[in-house]
């Protein structure tokens, strides 16, 4: 749908090479974020139940994410130009949740451009008015079962 409206910028400049950027930051949200900050984060929200194996894999895979998204951002506003565009909508929708229960300061203390960016993005009124204020987390939430 975003491919439809080519003036709102959402994919890109309207280059090929912009609106392949978009996707593949789109494809790295659904394949590198996603699965393990849903791991991580369900189990607090009672939607899976706590297995410590499984939360100390996502922890360690989300950081690895993390780690890439933090390295590209060092001298970027926004994932691909300097507006953003689905790719940030995407990445930032998926650390969402994360970034409200369970990734506290101390675990985000590396990826300091992420979470500028991050704020950056949710603080925009386009953000507010579909997801609300986004309170980050103090501390982690543990789920129930984790000692």
């Amino acid at each position: 749908i975003a491919k439809i409206r080519r003036d709102t910028g959402l994919v890109g400049n309207g280059s090929i090479v912009e609106e392949a950027a978009v996707d593949s930051w789109c494809d790295f949200s659904a394949n590198q974020l996603e699965l393990p900050a849903c791991v991580w984060f369900y189990p607090v929200a009672g939607y899976m139940p706590f297995q410590k194996p499984a939360y100390e894999k996502a922890k360690a895979d989300l950081s690895k994410a993390l780690a890439i998204l933090d390295a590209h951002l060092e001298e970027k506003t926004y994932l691909v130009n300097d507006q953003i565009t689905l790719a940030d909508i995407t990445v930032a929708s998926a650390l969402v949740y994360p970034m409200k229960l369970v990734c506290d300061k101390e675990y985000l203390k590396p990826f300091g451009n992420v979470v500028r960016w991050f704020n950056s993005c949710v603080e925009q009124s386009e953000f507010k008015a579909v997801i609300g204020a986004v309170t980050p987390c103090k501390k982690e939430i543990k789920a129930a079962g984790h000692s």
